[in-house]
């Protein structure tokens, strides 16, 4: 690779690196073509890019940024994956591409401003989609507050119900 090409992909994964918040570093060390083909696929449906890298292109890329802590994962072949949106749906694709072939280990990620090791990476793909999170939190807000409700409404209610007894019961005294 001569030098110019060499600024060129350092210039292309600075500015990869600028515009997302996201990146996964994954070893792909004895993956075939055909493999990598379909992971790129299901990578870019899910909604990021895959792209295999030099280690000392990425080095220079990341230098003196908020990611260079991602060069400590850079061993062996390595690939990288910019996530601009939700990065938890591309590492549920990576995560189960991984457990269907071996090869592919997760080294590690810069996911929203925060350095994750392999092993968090997998327990991040773990969890439930976001919709689904938020629909528990809203669940276990609605709670306490649906019960909340019920013991205001229920102070007026038993308050009408006593005054009804006590006219029924003054009714029979006057009666009898």
């Amino acid at each position: 690779m001569r030098k110019a090409e060499k600024e060129q992909v350092v210039a292309e994964l600075q500015q990869a690196l600028q515009g997302c918040q996201n990146i996964i570093a994954c070893g792909y060390r004895g993956l075939s073509v055909k493999a990598l083909t379909q992971l790129r696929r299901a990578i870019r449906e899910a909604g990021g890019q895959f792209r295999v890298v030099k280690k000392t292109l990425f080095q220079r890329a990341a230098a003196g940024g908020e990611q260079s802590g991602l060069t400590q994962y850079l061993e062996g072949p390595i690939a990288v994956t910019f996530v601009s949106g939700d990065p938890v749906a591309v590492l549920k694709e990576m995560s189960a591409f991984a457990r269907a072939h071996e090869q592919l280990q997760l080294k590690g990620g810069w996911v929203d401003r925060r350095l994750l090791e392999g092993g968090q990476l997998i327990e991040l793909a773990a969890l439930p989609p976001r919709a689904e999170l938020l629909a528990r939190l809203l669940g276990c807000l609605s709670g306490p507050l649906a019960q909340l409700v019920a013991v205001l409404q229920a102070l007026p209610r038993d308050l009408v119900l006593t005054l009804q007894a006590i006219a029924k019961q003054r009714e029979g005294e006057a009666g009898a």
